[in-house]
């Protein structure tokens, strides 16, 4: 994603913009900014942007008059949205090398490019206003932006990019000018980048016939570019970044704080400055473009040969004919029904933008306007839209939905992920009627040592119901009240056999029930392999009963198949997870489905944890309630800083819990953070001579492992086995015990194993640190996680319920913020992707809550979202409250739409595009 969209807050939001930007980079030889948007037209605003008027707007005044538009702002109040597009390096560099006039076709290329997402942007833009205490999202009439090109990465290095500044401000439909509605602004940011980068290797290939390499994310970069040249024009950056890191940790260490905004341009300016080569270039753009060409020519890349391997490689426009158009539906479609159970409009409309073919050459403009219709045609003719039919009358935006409808509440779905959830849910009641039938839970089973609940669950998992429904909270004991009723099961001849979603899972599963287990990925291919039956521990006799450990981690294509193949064989399914934690990667959520409908047997005591207080707080922390923070505060649980002391924090307390001989695990929300993490963790141990850095190492990467150095295995590998007969699986931990020049000897707790170089080179990494996904299923003695980034409820609640002991939060925070205040906004976030049957299913209760807007009335749908912090500047109150003022609004409202209809049934009809 090369789009990415920045919240902008309280006075000095504009500044930036006007002070430090035209001369972050070549003090004074990037372009002015200039205006977009209707809105802008509104307010007079055209052309070049002037400092006073850009700093009126974002101030939420009039820039002519100084009238306010709308409420005043208040100090810390929402001004904008900076939306930063930057080109691909590739084309950065095309830029960087070519003469003026090739510059002006890549700068041309970009701006239309950017211009034509800005459109769409303000095509989709709405404001939120309240009735009655309810709220409807109604049409903005265009935006107000200033758009700033820039040319270089703040190291110097070529990187087109442009912040277009969007301001908190658009005219509602009765005029009034209201908070523009950003959640799908902030939503769509890949939809942004989708449509972007289709945008701009449509007009690159048309203005100079570019060839692409296959786009990846729906990201690509310019074919026939030498990657010497790419990495050169990185290196610089890196360098910037070392001193910028270096002149950082300096400030945070004197100061004990992180610098302000404006002290963090000077500090990267100062590294900028300080990294740059002995011979000085002058800062103008001449001078720039000239040190860019002398560098490539260094590489023996002279810049007109360059130039000449790129430019002219397609001489035949291209547009969109009816097959293409077929394929690019169809991979649409199939991306996002890999991924997820519903969709937005919007992204949709990114996906189908991914799958334009990289040698068309459309107009920007047009192209953005032709996948629009395209996406609003597929919603019609191939899409299930799971909201509520639309009442007669309603008053409707000019996408057509009703108002009392937020435009990020719209979900679509296919029919064939309807009717796959739909036979889930049809096997699952069959079942349960079957179960119910007679009491089918045995009471000779031996359950002394268990507590209440895991009784009732041990009896569920040993009875002969065909399907059983287990939940488990976190430290539950799950394993505990398994393992007696495998026991009964197989002391009464029946075949008993364990799934899990890894094998590093399947095989503790295994081992801790004395069950034969595997990934349910392996059970499955092992029914469906064309070449021969499946071998004998998989081949399950009727009547067997198979267990599904860490249930909601299971995808709905492999529940789908999973149920149809125990349907076929007569299996029992003995389902077993929570649903509050990390569910699966790709479309999932039944498990939770199930429950809803049927309920659960649900284990009714927390064991795992030392003392009391954190059993009881886990429970709440579970369900929501942010009030449990308290508590972790009280027991000097969370920590808060900048990054770098949270860093040096938590490195602190994992080598102290290691010192005292407590295992631990170390977690994070992010890959990049764990890569730090391991890194940090690493230099903790060669700084304590735990093990000899300059002794035989292994270059991988940027990483460096020597001997005693802490790995993770990344890739099941059947064929690799221990000296103990265990299989290499994903996420096992190992200690490197030898380097050699063909490979690893690793040991770990399977046994001792060396790993060949091919296997090295692409599947192992550093294993101090692990995100919170990989850690689901592990008990540690203390759990110790870092945030410094997005993360929601189900990250929090995982990972601060791995230790036994004690649980951690490492919370980096800015000035003024606490831990507990970040991770009250945290808790009470679930990404968990939601199967279409139960979006379909909350969407009509919404509707039956909260009555429709019709346009002879006035009630209204929705409430505040209780969540966002902001949302008091988001919904404004009419002015007026009488029904004479909101008919009027909704006269307006309607006229805005009829308008669009009208212009929509002009210029609709699907023609071939570009033909």
């Amino acid at each position: 994603m090369t789009v990415r969209v920045t919240t902008l807050k309280g006075v000095m939001a504009g500044r930036y913009y006007t002070e430090q930007l035209p001369s972050y980079y070549l003090d004074g030889g990037e372009p002015p900014g200039r205006w977009f948007g209707d809105g802008a037209a509104m307010l007079g605003l055209d052309r070049e942007i002037d400092d006073e008027a850009f700093l009126a707007v974002m101030a939420g005044l009039q820039p002519t008059t100084g009238e306010r538009l709308g409420r005043r702002f208040g100090e810390t109040s929402v001004r904008g949205f900076d939306a930063t597009f930057s080109a691909p390096k590739s084309v950065s560099v095309l830029f960087a090398v070519g003469d003026q006039q090739l510059r002006r076709e890549v700068t041309e290329a970009h701006d239309r490019a950017v211009d034509a997402v800005l459109g769409w942007v303000e095509s989709q833009a709405h404001t939120r206003m309240r009735r009655r205490g309810h709220v409807v999202c109604v049409d903005a009439e265009g935006i107000v932006a200033g758009v700033f090109r820039q040319h270089t990465s703040r190291r110097l290095d070529p990187q087109l990019h442009t912040h277009a500044v969007i301001a908190n401000r658009v005219k509602a439909p009765d005029g009034r000018w209201l908070a523009l509605d950003a959640r799908t602004l902030k939503m769509d940011q890949r939809t942004l980048s989708g449509l972007y980068h289709a945008g701009l290797r449509a007009e690159l290939t048309r203005r100079l016939g570019v060839r692409w390499h296959e786009p990846e994310h729906g990201i690509a970069e310019i074919a026939d570019m030498d990657p010497k040249v790419l990495a050169e024009f990185s290196q610089r950056s890196r360098e910037a970044e070392r001193r910028v890191g270096e002149k950082l940790t300096r400030f945070r260490t004197d100061l004990d704080r992180e610098p302000t905004p404006r002290e963090r341009w000077r500090l990267e300016r100062e590294a900028v400055l300080d990294s740059r080569p002995a011979k000085h270039h002058s800062p103008s753009a001449g001078g720039l473009h000239e040190s860019w060409r002398t560098r490539a020519t260094a590489l023996g890349c002279e810049a007109h040969d360059l130039v000449a391997s790129t430019v002219g490689r397609v001489r035949r426009a291209a547009g969109i004919d009816r097959a293409t158009m077929a394929d690019m539906v169809e991979g649409a479609l199939e991306a996002l029904g890999e991924r997820q159970s519903t969709w937005r409009p919007a992204e949709l409309v990114r996906e189908l933008a991914a799958q334009v073919p990289t040698n068309v050459t459309v107009e920007p403009k047009r192209l953005c306007r032709f996948l629009q219709d395209l996406a609003d045609h597929v919603t019609a003719t191939r899409c299930v839209d799971l909201s509520p039919p639309i009442p007669d009358g309603a008053v409707r935006r000019r996408d057509g939905r009703p108002i009392r409808e937020a435009a990020i509440d719209r979900a679509l779905t296919t029919r064939a992920i309807l009717d796959e959830e739909e036979r889930i849910v049809e096997w699952a009641q069959q079942q349960r009627r079957l179960g119910g039938i007679i009491d089918t839970r045995p009471r000779d089973l031996d359950t002394q040592d268990l507590s209440v609940g895991q009784a009732e669950a041990c009896r569920a998992a040993a009875g002969m119901a065909p399907l059983e429904l287990i939940v488990g909270p976190a430290g539950s004991g799950k394993t505990t009240a398994l393992t007696p009723a495998v026991t009964f099961l197989q002391n009464g001849g029946q075949t008993v056999f364990g799934v899990a979603s890894t094998a590093a899972a399947a095989q503790v599963l295994g081992t801790e029930t004395t069950m034969a287990a595997d990934t349910l990925d392996k059970l499955l291919y092992e029914h469906t392999r064309p070449d021969r039956s499946p071998q004998p521990v998989y081949d399950l006799p009727q009547g067997s009963t198979v267990i599904v450990d860490e249930a909601g981690t299971v995808s709905t294509p492999q529940l789908a198949a999973l149920t149809s193949l125990a349907d076929q064989k007569a299996w029992r399914l003995v389902m077993v997870g929570d649903p509050r934690q990390f569910s699966a990667v790709g479309r999932g959520g039944m498990f939770a489905h199930l429950i809803d409908i049927h309920g659960a047997t649900e284990l009714d005591h927390v064991h795992r944890f030392t003392h009391q207080w954190e059993r009881d707080a886990t429970r709440r922390l579970r369900n929501g309630d942010v009030t449990v923070l308290k508590d972790y505060q009280h027991h000097g649980r969370l920590h808060d800083g900048t990054a770098h002391a949270i860093e040096t924090a938590i490195i602190d307390a994992w080598s102290d819990a290691r010192a005292g001989g407590e295992s631990v695990a170390l977690m994070a929300n992010t890959n990049h953070t764990v890569n730090q993490l391991n890194q940090l963790a690493q230099q903790r141990r060669i700084d304590a001579h735990e093990f000899d850095p300059n002794g035989p190492a292994l270059q991988l990467g940027r990483e460096r492992l020597f001997i005693g150095d802490e790995v993770v295995t990344r890739r099941n590998q059947r064929t690799l086995r221990t000296d103990r007969g265990g299989m290499v699986k994903n996420r096992d931990h190992w200690r490197i015990v030898q380097i050699h020049s063909d490979g690893v000897t690793v040991t770990g707790r399977t046994g001792t194993v060396r790993l060949p170089a091919d296997y090295v080179a692409e599947h192992i990494e550093l294993g101090y640190a692990q995100t919170s996904h990989a850690t689901q299923g592990r008990t540690v003695d203390v759990g110790l996680l870092l945030v410094d980034g997005p993360i929601d409820g189900r990250g929090i609640y995982t990972s601060l319920t791995r230790g036994r002991n004690a649980n951690h939060a490492y919370v980096v925070t800015a000035e003024g913020d606490t831990a507990a205040d970040v991770l009250t906004q945290a808790i009470v976030r679930d990404w968990v992707d939601q199967p279409a049957i139960t979006r379909r299913t909350k969407l009509r209760i919404n509707k039956a809550l909260h009555p429709s807007l019709r346009s002879g009335g006035p009630s209204g749908h929705g409430l505040l979202d209780r969540h966002r912090p902001d949302s008091a500047e988001i919904i404004n109150e009419p002015s007026s409250n009488d029904d004479q003022t909101w008919q009027s609004i909704n006269r307006s409202i309607e006229a805005a739409g009829q308008r669009h209809f009208a212009e929509r049934a002009r210029s609709c009809d699907h023609r071939d595009i570009g033909h």
